[in-house]
């Protein structure tokens, strides 16, 4: 009898054999993943299967299902994304979203009530959010300082963005600098595989302005400097003041050893102190500190600098009339001659250093010994020496004089790395960083010391005071060699690939615009230029606008500096000669210089507004700079005028003016001139008509702006006479 369940047997049932499980499954999903036979997997349904709960084949633009209901079929996902995906990326751009929101709402709540104001006028005024932010933030520096510290990579050149075609030639040194290739990003071309190899690759100098960096080293923080001065008894102010003295004007002029100084104001001894040299530090100061309002407008008795400014010259008055004569005096006399010269004063300014020239002399300082036995004193009195010299030197050369001293003082320079001391230093430190930087304040100092050593040579052999100068080829090359001698010799941080602070270009702009004005000094002088002169003065002005240019996309022009003020004026002066074809007279120049191309001239133009708009930027610091701006805007054609406003008015400059420290209070750039205080003989460094005997004095700035007060007469007149006329006047000073 056959058992139901046995397996063995000739009637046992036959079973099928099971088929093998699909790869990856295994368990109780094995089963459930055989029971869709070819059904493939997808990331994420439509919205319309995800209501109804069905299967979908995520087909697109339409899945299966939509198609045969007749349903719109959209999804929440990006192609291969899922659900959780797609929420992250979401929440990712709302973020993005809110945050320029968030950012407008800290700056409506940290600012004053005069910027939050002009943020709800934008704001009303239909501006996206983010064009309001970048006009807070690029605009107006210390607006961007008050949320964070500055650290923007660069400025933006107005008008065209791009450095010209025509100074970016192969031979252009500072094309391989390191601030040059920090700031455009270029590969580096000295040598290094990679970025990070080279020197100079995360220094912040080569990538933050001067400007936001903050003095650490000399210290004013814990000294009484207002027991120095009956003006104020603010201390704060005052050692804001010191600093930005340091900062900003020191280094070029060198009128006092600070280390010094500093440590006799400390501790109250009068020996290289004094209240007279406190006072007019801070009074120059004053128009160095960017938080100062009206800074520029030194004969309002409210402001605090006409306040510094009065009491110094009521303790020169006692000072001067001593029978002993102090250092701190002479010092005095010399920052006081700064103030001046700021001023549109510099007839004043000429009469203290006459006087501090005189005293020095009584007091035997230009000797080797300097007249003293004591060897801190004698270090102290040949560092004013020299910083009086060169001061001296800067000014008569500038102003086509010959020099108060012939002779340097005998006391011999030391080298700054030998004998640093003698000098000081200035250590810095960058917002968000901890690195001390040092601005190689002797390497400064010294090289400055020499080039005007070099320039009062150059004034004794050519200038005879109210007599035109004539120079010779061979004069011409004698002193260009001397130029390139000093240029050569000058030390590693002030090299070609390595400068960077302004302190540094501006040495460099001086020696490139030194060279110009040689040139232009031969070409007065009757001189035909053949192609090897038209060749260096061509070399000369790509490399100086190379260097403004440079400056500005570092640090921008909104800082305290004449010096650059200056340059700015003979650079925008040439540049409008170029764009006006007015060379006529110096036919050797026009042939170096004319433009070539339409596209040569817009270049043109946006170095002239780049040029003005610095000017007016100077001219919120110091007086000159608002007569010089004044003086060169209205040499410009009016649609050149307009489009200089746009770039001055719609970067924040105008409008924030007052509550930003500028030198306006929002009037625009048509304030009234005082041009009664004006005692000037400073000489523009504008090209005359070749042969114009006269030509000096027709470059003096009481000159220039008695002719503007002309035009402004002449188109007062005209416009009370021809109201419905619109022909633009033309500038006397365009002539």
């Amino acid at each position: 009898m056959e058992h139901e369940g046995d397996g063995s047997g000739p009637n046992k049932r036959r079973l099928v054999p099971l088929a093998p499980a699909p790869a990856g499954a295994s368990g109780r999903g094995a089963g459930a993943g055989t029971g869709s036979k070819g059904r493939r997997q997808v990331t994420a349904a439509c919205e319309a299967c995800r209501r109804r709960k069905s299967k979908c084949n995520a087909e697109r633009p339409k899945c299966s299902l939509c198609v045969r209901h007749g349903t719109d079929c959209r999804y929440a996902t990006a192609p291969e994304e899922t659900h959780s995906q797609a929420l992250k990326r979401k929440h990712s751009e709302l973020q993005t979203r809110i945050t320029p929101y968030e950012e407008l709402f800290d700056l409506l709540k940290t600012k004053s009530e005069t910027e939050s104001l002009e943020i709800l006028k934008r704001i009303r005024s239909g501006n996206d959010v983010g064009s309001i932010l970048r006009h807070a933030k690029d605009g107006d520096l210390l607006i961007q300082l008050s949320l964070a510290p500055e650290a923007r990579r660069r400025y933006e050149f107005p008008y065209i963005s791009d450095m010209p075609a025509s100074i970016l030639v192969p031979d252009n040194l500072y094309l391989r600098s390191f601030v040059y290739e920090t700031t455009f990003h270029a590969p580096p071309s000295h040598g290094f595989a990679h970025d990070s190899h080279r020197e100079g690759y995360g220094d912040d100098r080569y990538l933050k302005p001067y400007h936001a960096a903050q003095v650490v080293e000399p210290n004013f923080s814990n000294i009484d400097v207002s027991r120095w001065t009956n003006v104020t008894s603010d201390n704060e102010l005052c050692r804001r003041l010191l600093n930005a003295y340091l900062y900003y004007q020191h280094p070029w002029t060198a009128a006092f050893h600070m280390d010094y100084f500093v440590k006799d104001m400390a501790s109250g001894r009068t020996r290289f102190c004094s209240s007279l040299l406190v006072n007019a530090v801070l009074a120059a100061g004053c128009h160095m500190c960017r938080e100062l309002p009206d800074r520029n407008k030194f004969w309002i008795p409210q402001n605090i600098g006409y306040q510094f400014s009065a009491e110094a010259k009521r303790l020169w008055e006692i000072e001067s009339r001593k029978s002993v004569t102090s250092l701190t005096t002479i010092q005095g006399a010399i920052v006081l001659s700064i103030v001046a010269i700021t001023t549109a004063m510099d007839k004043v300014g000429t009469s203290y250093l006459l006087q501090a020239f005189a005293m020095a002399t009584n007091m035997n300082m230009f000797s080797p010994t300097c007249g003293t036995n004591n060897e801190k004193m004698r270090r102290a009195r040949a560092f004013t020496a020299w910083g009086l010299f060169c001061w001296g030197a800067w000014q008569r050369f500038y102003f086509s004089r010959r020099p108060y001293v012939k002779d340097p003082p005998a006391y011999p320079l030391p080298d700054p790395l030998v004998d640093p001391q003698f000098y000081g230093e200035v250590w810095i430190r960058y917002p968000l960083g901890q690195r001390l930087y040092p601005t190689n304040l002797g390497c400064i100092i010294k090289s400055n010391f020499e080039l005007r050593k070099l320039m009062n040579d150059m004034a004794a052999e050519l200038f005879e005071d109210d007599k035109p100068c004539h120079m010779t080829v061979e004069k011409a090359l004698e002193c260009k060699s001397r130029l390139d001698a000093w240029f050569v010799g000058l030390p590693d941080p002030l090299t070609p690939t390595k400068v960077v602070l302004p302190d540094h270009i501006k040495i460099h702009l001086e020696y490139y615009g030194t060279i110009i004005s040689l040139v232009r000094l031969l070409v007065q002088s009757g001189t035909p230029l053949d192609i090897t002169w038209q060749n260096i003065i061509t070399h000369a002005e790509v490399r100086l606008e190379t260097l403004a240019r440079l400056y500005y996309l570092r640090h921008s022009y909104e800082s305290y500096d004449p010096l650059l003020m200056h340059w700015l004026v003979f650079l925008g002066d040439t540049i409008l000669l170029k764009l006006d074809g007015r060379l006529n007279s110096a036919p050797a120049l026009a042939a170096a210089t004319m433009p070539t191309s339409t596209s040569n001239s817009e270049s043109l133009r946006s170095t002239l507004i780049l040029c003005a708009k610095g000017l007016y930027d100077q001219s919120r610091n110091f007086h000159i700079a608002v007569l010089l701006y004044r003086v060169l805007r209205d040499r410009m054609k009016a649609n050149d005028v307009d489009l200089l406003r746009t770039h001055i008015f719609t970067s924040g400059s105008s409008g924030s003016g007052g509550s930003r420290g500028g030198g306006g209070s929002g009037a625009g750039d048509d304030e009234p001139l005082m041009t009664q205080y004006l005692q000037a003989q400073w000489l523009a460094p504008i090209l005359t008509p070749e042969g114009d005997s006269d030509g000096t004095a027709k470059r003096t700035l009481e000159y220039l702006l008695r002719e503007y007060e002309k035009l402004s007469l002449d188109r007062n007149v005209e416009d009370v006479s021809e109201t419905s006329s619109t022909v633009d006047p033309v500038s006397p000073l365009r002539r």
